[in-house]
């Protein structure tokens, strides 16, 4: 089912409610945060979480199997959950596309370093779903101004 909503998406505010839901039902360690338009290409991607973050989706087709910038930490993610809680979870400020993820990367490395784990490309390789496209979610204006702050 597609929902074109008329308000901006918000991925952040989407992923902290999923968080908070899911420790309502059982003491989960780990979360995955994966976007629904990225498919693993490889079976042997090991969804779980380690002693730090966690970014899998270190080569997509969209950015043609490379990653777009070094400290790109978008598309799936893993934390444990004091991982998460020390970094106080996803921003909810980024309305629209994008932004989120850079912010996040820049929490972890102010609480963790800039060790953060990812698989080889072969392994952490994902084909995107292009027909979902982000049409609900325009770019989201402020989000540069907003990373400066």
């Amino acid at each position: 089912m597609i929902i074109n909503d008329v308000t901006l998406f918000n991925r952040g505010a989407l992923f902290n409610i999923g968080y908070s839901e899911a420790v309502k039902f059982y003491n989960f360690t780990c979360f995955i945060f994966h976007d629904v338009d990225l498919l693993p290409e490889d079976n042997r991607i090991s969804y779980k979480c380690h002693d730090r973050p966690m970014h899998f989706a270190v080569s997509t087709d969209k950015y043609n199997y490379k990653l777009p910038y070094a400290d790109y930490f978008g598309g799936v993610t893993a934390f444990n959950t004091n991982d998460f809680l020390t970094i106080n979870g996803f921003s909810n400020v980024y309305a629209g596309w994008g932004g989120e993820d850079d912010d996040l990367r820049r929490r972890v490395n102010q609480k963790f370093g800039s060790a953060i784990l990812r698989p080889p490309p072969e392994i952490g390789h994902y084909k995107m779903i292009r027909q979902f496209g982000h049409v609900s979610a325009p770019l989201g204006i402020y989000r540069f101004s907003l990373l400066k702050s």
